[in-house]
């Protein structure tokens, strides 16, 4: 038996959640479908961005307040650190404050306001194949969902984005999606002077980029946690070092850092896009939000807010073709996109590989010169005050049904 709805959302993470939220507050039938059921883990460093903040009070109306008092948030600070070459320190610059949320807690908060505003909820029910052009959804075990559109948001290995196909106008090189797709590891670690245990406190980020044992095209950070530093690296599969895998950077990266004995701590991995974004994310009655259709900013790798603001503008999209025909989605979400995220996506990867070649040939001197330079602008920048593209002033445009 098939269940019909006006949008089926596939994943119920951030943008998956945001697109709900959206489109059941305007009244909308909406089945919210993830394979697992919330709370669950999630590996991220958590970090909100000022932009990330003000996106959660435009499609969820919450608060930094209202995360405090329900549990997402734990910890702000008002300073970012860069850090080159284990504890030397590049810039400190002071900013607006960086919040981090326990991704499982907050990604249950999200998914209850869709929920709250009539998103039926479907949790544990696996996506086993989309077909693009009906908006049919078959679920592993069972069952099938129809949806006048269908929001792809089910993350980095998403099976709705293969409804897209090997080529056409709506489909994707998997060739260089492969290329481009980041491997990542991080862990949670108490703070003690003991094996696998973090030698200090860590109240204010950081990230470490140009270091020995950090990834050539990719970064390292620790973040506070909430129950020990949060500590990871991430980089792309083909600038592999010296041909070793992940783990051993990693482990070697936490050695640097002053962790004893980190073999016998357990790692844990996942796939990042990292410069994939998809020219197409949408085609016939599907379109791909978040990590689904790679939109990961790719310099820092900072992924919550893309996950925000690509949901909400799919629910626009959806909005406006339920009233004009598919055609007229993607229209509108490919020029929500062009006009807010994508530009800042193409800028940042061009600045990642310029700077990254840059060491290549002349050491890690162009990227303390870049960080040293003008580290307040390199923070608005991150915050979503500037844009990448030239440093220019940035402002954000949301589509239909996006509160204000």
């Amino acid at each position: 038996m098939v269940k019909s709805y006006d949008v089926v959302v596939a994943g119920a993470g951030p943008a998956g959640a945001a697109a709900a939220a959206v489109l059941a507050g305007r009244g909308l039938s909406v089945a919210l479908v993830d394979r697992a059921e919330h709370p669950r883990p999630k590996l991220c460093g958590g970090l909100l961005t000022a932009k990330s903040v003000e996106a959660l009070a435009r499609v969820f109306g919450l608060s930094p307040a209202d995360l405090a008092e329900r549990g997402g948030l734990f910890h702000q600070t008002p300073r970012y650190l860069f850090l080159h070459q284990g504890r030397e320190l590049l810039a400190g610059a002071a900013a607006e404050p960086f919040r981090f949320v326990d991704r499982p807690d907050f990604d249950a908060l999200l998914a209850g306001v869709a929920v709250a505003r009539g998103a039926e909820y479907l949790p544990g029910r696996a996506v086993e194949a989309c077909d693009a052009a009906s908006g049919l959804v078959r679920l592993r075990g069972g069952g099938e969902l129809a949806g006048r559109f269908v929001i792809g948001a089910d993350g980095a290995n998403s099976v709705t984005r293969r409804a897209l196909g090997p080529g056409g106008p709506g489909g994707f090189d998997r060739a260089a999606w492969g290329r481009n797709l980041a491997a990542a590891i991080e862990v949670e670690l108490p703070v003690g002077g003991g094996p696998g245990q973090f030698p200090r406190e860590v109240l204010a980020p950081e990230l470490h980029v140009g270091a020995p044992n950090v990834p050539a095209a990719g970064y390292g950070w620790v973040f506070p946690g909430p129950r020990g530093p949060k500590v990871g690296i991430c980089g792309l599969r083909r600038a592999e070092r010296d041909g070793r895998g992940f783990a051993a950077i990693f482990l070697d990266f936490l050695r640097l850092l002053g962790v004893a004995e980190p073999e016998g701590v357990a790692l844990h991995g996942h796939p990042l896009p990292y410069g994939n974004a998809l020219a197409r994310p949408a085609s016939g009655r599907l379109i791909l939000a978040g990590d689904a259709g790679g939109f990961v900013e790719p310099l820092f790798g900072e992924g919550i807010f893309y996950a925000l603001a690509t949901g909400a503008h799919a629910a626009s999209a959806a909005l406006c073709g339920l009233k004009d025909g598919e055609a007229a989605a993607a229209v509108e979400y490919g020029r929500l996109l062009a006009r807010t995220v994508r530009p800042e996506l193409v800028w940042s990867n061009r600045l990642r590989w310029l700077l990254f070649g840059a060491m290549r040939h002349f050491g890690a001197g162009p990227i303390r010169g870049f960080v040293k330079s003008a580290p307040a602008a390199l923070a608005e920048m991150v915050h979503g005050r500037r844009s990448f593209g030239l440093l220019t002033r940035k402002t954000w445009e949301w589509g239909e049904g996006v509160g204000t």
